[in-house]
């Protein structure tokens, strides 16, 4: 089962807020507040740690989201506390950066920027409340992103096992288990070799299970590696949970408050899995070493192909995130329209921009960009054209699956009904996973020729 590492921004930054033109815009005559307050669910946050950005960067909290704000957008919401008129803020605005703000460019601001984010409140005294997140505000369900989650963990589970676990990342103890990985991979893969332990599971088949279950239990571990590394960091983890991932079910843990941490402390969060997987990797040869099992080598041999898998940045794994946090850039695919739009001037192209970015960032992000979506293309178009014979194909191999779990319960073959549950369940989860990618495609199709249509209209 794959594991993701999953950020609510929707996913990382969320709503993205520019700077206004310099010049004067003309203002509407719009009843709002004269003394702005933040939302109840407003966190001011502070600017981005390390970020790839020429010009600062800010994030606001609002509710489960990561909101970022350019600096001028942040001191408003700063000083917005409810008891400053608009001339007030705008003399401490003006005092702090190095924008020459009036009362008439905060209150534009206000308006156009920060209530239809629901980041300033709307007086209710005159019967208006804030405004409902609109369709074209609320984020399209991307098909690179952890869907149909279940939550399975809450802090108050996770909260004291990564207590214990964030003593693993402390140098004194890091150094030393780093060694021992390194050595006892190189006598694995130098001196002893897996052919023995291929040999016992094809003759064994029934160890399959076994290895199985191993599996699981190292996925969950790896998912508390995030969760350690985000609590030594100085971040709280808000859940973990299952979900599915294209059209895979996929674990994930919830690790949005790393927005909050610098540089390292994200790639420390984005790479913490793939320790905890290696420390058990580990612990497996050890009971190799004590019990003389040659098929527990094998689990090792496939959580290194799963740690390789999870490295690729191509999607959103753990080495995705990686690259991301490394690069300041947060979350490559959430990013990137605005990106382009800011790129490529092209006319009649709408929508955010995004601010500009240092030059390494940058040409990280344009050589992702022009590696990765001709491969996305290329995939998902190949997966569109051979669906029909997908879906076919799956749906026989569910039938047949039922029908070897049927004939393995009437003749009480325990290991072979097993097998065969387990063969339905997973291809009863892909079925589903590519149910739910088709709707998902197809909803995004659908609401970007509507926005064309009515912009047209």
């Amino acid at each position: 089962m794959p594991q993701a590492n999953s950020r609510s921004n929707e996913d990382r930054a969320g709503a993205q807020a520019n700077p206004p033109n310099r010049q004067k815009l003309p203002i509407e005559a719009v009843e709002w507040p004269e003394r702005p307050a933040r939302a109840p669910n407003i966190e001011l946050i502070g600017e981005i740690q390390e970020s790839g950005f020429e010009e600062p960067q800010y994030l606001i909290q609002r509710g489960d989201r990561f909101i970022q704000l350019t600096e001028l957008l942040y001191r408003i919401v700063e000083q917005a506390d409810g008891e400053r008129t608009l001339d007030e803020i705008a003399a401490k605005v003006t005092e702090v950066t190095d924008w020459q703000v009036s009362a008439d460019n905060v209150r534009q601001l206000v308006e156009t920027r920060l209530i239809p984010l629901r980041i300033i409140a709307v007086q209710e005294d005159e019967g208006s409340s804030a405004p409902e997140e609109t369709s074209e505000q609320r984020p399209i369900r991307s098909p690179l992103k952890v869907n149909m989650r279940v939550k399975m963990l809450g802090p108050r589970v996770i909260d004291p096992i990564t207590k214990v676990l964030q003593v693993l990342f402390a140098s004194p103890v890091l150094v030393p288990v780093i060694v021992a990985i390194a050595s006892a991979h190189g006598w694995l893969y130098a001196v002893h070799g897996v052919t023995s332990g291929i040999l016992e599971l094809l003759y064994r088949p029934g160890l399959v299970f076994a290895v199985l279950g191993i599996l699981f239990v190292s996925g969950i571990f790896h998912e508390f590696g995030h969760a350690a590394a985000l609590r030594y960091g100085g971040g709280k983890v808000r859940g973990m949970g299952v979900g599915l991932y294209i059209v895979y079910p996929a674990m994930y843990t919830d690790t949005t408050d790393s927005y909050r941490l610098g540089r390292w402390a994200r790639v420390r969060t984005d790479l913490g899995g793939f320790y905890f997987h290696l420390i058990f990797a580990l612990a497996i040869m050890g009971l190799y070493l004590l019990t003389g099992y040659e098929f527990l080598l094998v689990v090792v041999l496939l959580i290194n192909f799963d740690i390789f898998y999870q490295c690729l940045p191509l999607v959103r794994f753990d080495g995705y995130w990686a690259l991301a946090d490394l690069t300041g850039i947060p979350d490559f695919f959430s990013q990137m329209g605005a990106f382009l739009r800011s790129l490529l001037p092209i006319p009649g192209w709408k929508g955010a921009r995004l601010p500009d970015l240092k030059p390494l960032a940058r040409t990280v992000f344009i050589a992702y960009i022009a590696i990765v979506v001709p491969l996305l293309a290329l995939l998902l178009s190949r997966l569109i054209i051979h669906l029909p014979g997908i879906v076919t194909a799956a749906y026989d191999s569910f039938l047949n699956q039922v029908k070897a779990f049927s004939s393995a319960v009437s003749e009480q073959d325990l290991a072979e009904a097993t097998l065969a549950l387990l063969q339905t369940l997973m291809l009863g989860l892909q079925m589903l996973g590519i149910a739910y990618l088709i709707y998902t495609l197809g909803r995004i199709l659908i609401v970007m020729l509507w926005k064309r249509s009515v912009r047209r209209s």
